[in-house]
């Protein structure tokens, strides 16, 4: 898979985020309350971790294993589909840079002569909140997504440059919602990304942001 395929799955990102905004600023016709689907969007901003130390689920404490370098960004866009069930699409950007663990190698940074390792995923889910709550909305995510992960150095081996990867994953994850107002809120979520042909490439992400309703 190609770095063009991240390139069309930011290009649909935009559109989605351009669809949300016309529904904002679209005239309201109606003087009840919309319930079909896509009658409600989300907009999310805040920052990610990304752990790829290959290390599964031991020494999650361990700083090393998680990336949070460069700008750990991610944006998303959400929209209701049916009773309880949420759309979502989420594009994150982040660095492991020198020291950090990366599927059992250890990279040998840019500040150290060596090359960062960039990553750039785009991911869509479907989230089913299960329970009615108004202030916290817990759900349960499951989705897929298009990872790419940039070529490296490492410390084991500094004279051969990792090559890059596009990998295509299956996600499960958990999140959180707390809402303070109508509008504003706060997101927490968790996502593991199983790797689809390859061996080395599960990896989980976690996020903090700020939600916005429109």
């Amino acid at each position: 898979m190609k770095k063009s395929s991240l390139l069309l799955f930011a290009s649909m990102f935009t559109v989605l985020m351009m669809n949300a905004q016309n529904e904002q600023e679209s005239p309201q016709e109606e003087t009840t309350p919309k319930t079909g689907a896509g009658t409600e969007y989300v907009l999310g901003l805040g920052f990610n971790a990304l752990n790829n130390s290959g290390a599964r689920f031991e020494d999650l404490t361990n700083s090393d294993h998680w990336a949070f370098g460069g700008v750990p960004i991610y944006l998303s866009v959400e929209t209701n589909i049916a009773s309880k069930w949420k759309a979502k699409a989420i594009l994150s950007h982040n660095w492991a840079k020198d020291g950090k663990v990366v599927d059992g190698s250890t990279i040998l940074g840019e500040s150290e002569g060596g090359n960062d390792m960039g990553y750039l995923a785009f991911d869509v889910a479907a989230n089913y909140y299960f329970l009615g709550a108004k202030t916290y909305e817990p759900y349960v995510s499951l989705g897929m997504g298009v990872s790419h992960f940039g070529d490296f150095s490492s410390q084991e081996n500094p004279s051969n440059l990792v090559d890059p990867t596009d990998v295509f994953t299956y996600n499960v994850g958990l999140g959180l919602n707390v809402w303070f107002s109508d509008q504003w809120g706060l997101n927490l979520n968790t996502l593991g990304k199983w790797g689809v042909g390859s061996s080395n490439t599960n990896h989980h992400q976690t996020s903090l942001g700020v939600l916005y309703k429109i």
